[in-house]
Parts: structure tokens; C-alpha cells; sequence
């Protein structure tokens, strides 16, 4: 790989990082306070790429001057053709970002409990239209573990998006969790109990109250996500920030 093809991939990796940092995409792929670093990361790599490839033109000439002496460059201007192909993926990222991650992996991911030391939760925020606003995970987790049993009788709103319509009486809602970056993201899902089934995959909002599983054992983990006994469902579009952290 020539010093041109090193410059121009560290010039398409860097555009690329400043391309989702700058307009918001990164969110699909890492948590809201990495963007800045990608912003940054993605300006350094630009100007180290620009100054290498103009680094490698300034020596260009004596590059020719060599194969005009007789040196065989055939293998080394092979190595390069093949190098620049790594462009061609980077370049599809800028022209077309993937989604975050939806159904498709949250069917895919295996159903261990969601585990929690914590048993005490911070009080509901207030409502808003006769319903509390909660994030899917924490009330997934206050519906498991919270002593207080802080969502039991409470009309909550979550917003997620439809993961399987296949739930006997309803389908699953879910938002997937991250602690850094995509790699690591988990998704958490709630049962919505609701003769309406929206489509596959289709962001929602859903307004409805906890319901306990027969025989259910407060605090103890499993493998069965909580219920909720849905009032309404409204079609929403998908978040700017689609995961939860």
C-alpha cells in the first residue's frame, strides 16, 4: 500500500466519523456523549489524511524518475489496486448508513434474566397526560425488582419499537440498551397485552399498566419480560436517539 492509498483511507475513515458525528447518525451506533469524541477523532484523522496524500504527491516525481531507470513496479502498483478496494465499504457508509438495530437483532439475542442488585428506585417522574413517561429499561426493571413496587397501578408511557407479533394476547415492545456502542447494545421488552398487533418492526408509543404474571415472584430474576396491560397505541416516528442508556 502506497503512501496516496494510506492518506486517502485515513481521509475516507475520517470523513466518514465526522459524517455521522456531525449529522446525528452516530446515535445509531454509539451512546450521545461519545459524539463529540467522534466529531474530533474524525477532524484529526482528515487532516492526517490530507497531509499524507499531499505528502505522497510532492513525491511523485521522484517515484517516476525511479521506473523511468528501469524498476519493476508491476507488483507494488497490484498491491495498491487491491488496497484501494478498502474504500469501496466506507464509501457505501457515507452514501448509505444502516439503521440501529431493530427486530431483526432483538430476535437474535438469547433470553437471559435481566439481573439487578438495586431494589430501591428514585420516585415516578410527574405525570404527563394522565400517564408517567418511563424509558422501556427502567420500567422493565422496576417491575421486577423495585421492593416498592413503584409501577404497580400506575398508567405508564414507553415508546419502542414492535420486536415480535407472535405474543400470545399482544406483541413486544422493545429498546435496546447501551453501555457504550452497538456492539455491546441489549435488548430489554415488555409483553403489551392488546387485541391491536401494530406492524413488525414499526415504532410506537403505548400507554397501558403493569400487569403481574400469575405466580409471579417479586424480585426474583427471569427470563419472562414484565406485562403490560395496554389503554392506546399511537404510531410515532423513530427517536433521534433509538437506544436508551
Amino acid at each position: 500500500m502506497d503512501d496516496r492509498t494510506q492518506g486517502a483511507l485515513l481521509l475516507a475513515v475520517g470523513g466518514v466519523a465526522l459524517r455521522l458525528g456531525l449529522t446525528g447518525e452516530a446515535l445509531s451506533y454509539v451512546k450521545a456523549g461519545l459524539q463529540p469524541l467522534l466529531v474530533i477523532s474524525g477532524a484529526v484523522l482528515v487532516v492526517l489524511g490530507a497531509v499524507a496524500v499531499l505528502k505522497a504527491f510532492d513525491g511523485s516525481a521522484a517515484r517516476h524518475h525511479d521506473h523511468d531507470q528501469g524498476h519493476d513496479g508491476d507488483g507494488h502498483a497490484h498491491g495498491t489496486r487491491v488496497a484501494w478496494l478498502l474504500v469501496l465499504p466506507l464509501l457505501a457508509l457515507l452514501l448509505v448508513a444502516p439503521p440501529p438495530l431493530g427486530q431483526f437483532a432483538a430476535a437474535r439475542q438469547s433470553s437471559a434474566p435481566i439481573v439487578s442488585t438495586r431494589t430501591t428506585y428514585q420516585p415516578l417522574p410527574a405525570e404527563v397526560d394522565s400517564a408517567v413517561p418511563l424509558a422501556v429499561g427502567d420500567f422493565v426493571l422496576r417491575a421486577l425488582y423495585d421492593e416498592e413496587r413503584s409501577v404497580d397501578g400506575r398508567p405508564v408511557r414507553l415508546v419502542g419499537f414492535v420486536s415480535d407479533t407472535e405474543q400470545p394476547g399482544g406483541f413486544l415492545l422493545s429498546r435496546f440498551l447501551l453501555n457504550c456502542c452497538a456492539a455491546d447494545a441489549r435488548a430489554v421488552s415488555v409483553v403489551a397485552l392488546s387485541p391491536e398487533v401494530p406492524a413488525l418492526d414499526s415504532w410506537v408509543e403505548v400507554v397501558g399498566t403493569y400487569e403481574p404474571r400469575p405466580g409471579a415472584d417479586p424480585g426474583a430474576p427471569s427470563a419472562e419480560p414484565p406485562q403490560l396491560r395496554v389503554t392506546s397505541i399511537t404510531p410515532v416516528e423513530q427517536p433521534e436517539a433509538p437506544y436508551e442508556y
